[in-house]
């Protein structure tokens, strides 16, 4: 995978969500890297990294295991965002040696009916309107109005023929992998700290699936901001402050 490393101090892993990309973080990067040591990567067929045949929040588990080889680390801390919040459910489930301290923001323990049909009409508007349409949808939903107002918003209407890049495959393989994962069940037996993040006027991932992994997490604490669902853009001030001192509480 294509990988970028910034910083020194304890190694901390930021995972991205459904886009896949490393640069998702460069904002909570700047600020986080001061302090610790922190590693962003492109998933497995996103970004620059090669693309592949399978998608699964376990085989990008796996390729962030190999990716902490190459590093000669042992462990490091997890902070998951959206999708990444189930890749980091796995390692702490399954890898638990090589997980010290996990963030898992704006993410989920199961998808509910909302979320499955939410995500079923992301599906069709990619199929049948384009990439313009779904990156339009995306960013409507994920960041709170005033934000999108201030510094998204065009002074003409979106292009819904404009030629945006996209695997068709690719990105329907990856909604995909998000309805099929669900190990709810399971979350109880994480023994690492647990910190988890939600934003109130999250309208992808509403705040009660945030509650909701709280109340399934055996050491978890639960914080909930404002900042739609890519708080870690839209709040990063707020977010590195409560990563910062979560990841260095000595309890």
């Amino acid at each position: 995978m294509h990988f970028e490393v910034q910083g020194s101090g304890h190694p901390v892993v930021l995972m991205a969500g459904l886009g896949g990309l490393g640069s998702f973080w460069q904002p909570v990067m700047e600020r986080l890297s001061r302090h610790q040591m922190c590693i962003t990567f492109d998933h497995p067929g996103m970004g620059r990294s090669p693309a592949c045949k399978v998608h699964s929040i376990e085989h990008i588990a796996s390729e962030v295991l190999l990716l902490l080889d190459h590093l000669g680390l042992a462990s490091a801390h997890f902070v998951g965002h959206s999708t990444g919040g189930l890749v980091a459910q796995v390692l702490a489930l399954d890898h638990p040696e090589r997980v010290d301290r996990v963030v898992l923001s704006a993410t989920w323990a199961r998808p509910d009916r909302r979320f499955r049909d939410l995500f079923d009409v992301r599906r069709v508007v990619l199929e049948r309107a384009g990439f313009a349409a779904y990156s339009a949808m995306a960013k409507l939903l994920g960041y709170p109005a005033e934000w999108y107002e201030a510094r998204l918003a065009g002074d003409t209407p979106i292009n819904f023929d404009a030629n945006t890049e996209g695997d068709l495959t690719t990105a329907l393989a990856r909604i995909n992998m998000l309805l099929s994962f669900d190990r709810a069940d399971e979350l109880s037996a994480i023994s690492a700290p647990v910190l988890v993040l939600g934003a109130i006027d999250d309208a992808i991932v509403p705040l009660a699936h945030s509650r909701d992994l709280a109340r399934r997490l055996s050491k978890a604490r639960l914080i909930e901001m404002q900042g739609g669902h890519f708080l870690p853009q839209t709040q990063t001030g707020a977010y590195v402050a409560a990563l910062e001192t979560f990841l260095n509480d000595p309890a």
